[in-house]
């Protein structure tokens, strides 16, 4: 479960593998919250995600995390809050991520980290591995719930 670059992910937490992010409840409008819901095979659309450079390359790439389902950009729409999938400009910077390669116990994990240094990294809330977490964007702590695997497996040839 590795990242490769642009390409269509389940995002999945490193302490709680059994859950993914997802674009709660499948909403089709603007502003659905993003919290942990149990993976599925496949995954759900809701659960899915795009991942699309607009920036840089290397470690300093920035990627747009677009919901596969809804079509909104996952943003970091205040400092230790919530994420959410907001109708927002590509261009503005609560929507651009880094994706750091973050290794652990022998497991390729990522940390996925807000251009706007304030907003951090995402997170789990509390470590928690249970369904309906919410995901924050919260301080950079590189801490267990701020790891992510990038997973292709149930998704076929979509990337």
């Amino acid at each position: 479960m590795g990242f490769e670059g642009p390409g269509v992910y389940e995002i999945v937490p490193y302490q709680a593998p059994s859950l993914n992010m997802n674009s709660w409840e499948g909403l089709m409008k603007a502003g659905a919250v993003v919290r942990t819901y149990p993976r599925g095979k496949p995954p759900t659309a809701n659960a899915i995600w795009q991942l699309a450079l607009v920036a840089g390359s290397g470690d300093s790439a920035e990627y747009l995390i677009i919901n596969v389902r809804t079509g909104y950009f996952l943003t970091a729409t205040a400092d230790n809050t919530i994420v959410s999938t907001p109708q927002i400009s590509p261009a503005d910077p609560t929507c651009h991520w880094t994706i750091k390669y973050t290794p652990t116990n022998g497991y390729d994990v990522y940390t996925i980290n807000s251009k706007v240094s304030s907003r951090g990294q995402l997170s789990v809330k509390d470590f928690s591995t249970k369904s309906g977490a919410d995901i924050l964007s919260s301080p950079t702590a590189n801490t267990d719930n701020c790891k992510w695997y990038f997973d292709l497996s149930e998704l076929g040839s979509q990337k």
